[in-house]
């Protein structure tokens, strides 16, 4: 068994706090995320990258070059995005009977458990789940600071998942009076893990749109006034540009 310690807010259970965002525009209010680092990678190239002009001492940047360079960041932002959306999808797939497991312990929206905690083997088989999902989250290099943060993101959200199930673990080994302190925080712990990932999962979106794949709606089940962003009404693969690489896959 082990615990880890993380702060968290007091949950609350007020008016429906749960954000339905929009994505439509987002490439464009988002740019300095994504073609704005590309912009600045240019302008640094421009500087380093030049050629000698004429009998005097003028340094002029090549624009030929700087132009091929900005084109082959531009392609691997695509290729980078469209793995991480595949990534994430193998990710998603993994969590959600996790997530459907802990609802039934725990329902997310507040009421009483139906059945017994689960033992400590469950408990290790759903942590050994949610590591397989953190795995997947695992392959990617650093790129743009859009797609940085995305993959940040989903990635430490899953970290939170496996500390509510450490949460869990220990409040089945404990007694009545510390139990009930720690299925508090577990349930905490699991509205932070799920909003943390509305916010990946909207940002992931968002950089889709932005490298041409279109919209990409990988959210986790959320409950309503849990303060997790929601969808927007888009299917999956609107937006998307001919030919982009895994286009046909949305």
């Amino acid at each position: 068994m082990s615990t880890r310690k993380d702060q968290h807010d007091q949950g609350s259970t007020g008016p429906d706090t749960t954000e339905k965002v929009l994505t439509r525009d987002a490439g464009r209010l988002t740019w300095w995320l994504t073609g704005g680092s590309v912009l600045l990678v240019g302008a640094v190239i421009a500087v380093v990258v030049t050629v000698v002009g004429g009998g005097d001492d003028t340094v002029t940047p090549d624009p030929a070059r700087v132009a091929e360079l900005e084109a082959s960041a531009a392609d691997r932002h695509v290729d980078q995005v469209a793995e991480l959306i595949e990534h994430t999808r193998a990710a998603h797939e993994e969590l959600l009977p996790v997530m459907e497991s802990l609802s039934e312990v725990l329902p997310a929206d507040g009421a009483e458990p139906t059945g017994d905690l689960p033992d400590s083997e469950s408990i290790a088989d759903w942590t050994a789940t949610a590591d397989n999902a953190r795995a997947h989250l695992d392959h990617a290099e650093s790129g743009e600071t859009g797609f940085n943060v995305t993959h940040a993101g989903l990635r430490g959200s899953v970290d939170v998942l496996g500390s509510t199930l450490d949460a869990l673990d220990a409040a089945v080994e404990a007694d009545e009076d510390q139990s009930a302190e720690l299925l508090e925080l577990t349930v905490d712990l699991r509205d932070q893990a799920v909003r943390a990932w509305s916010v990946a999962a909207t940002q992931l979106d968002v950089i889709s749109i932005d490298a041409g794949h279109g919209h990409i709606h990988l959210y986790l089940p959320a409950a309503p006034g849990s303060g997790a962003l929601e969808p927007d009404e888009a299917e999956d693969g609107d937006e998307a540009a001919d030919g982009a690489p895994g286009h046909d896959d949305h």
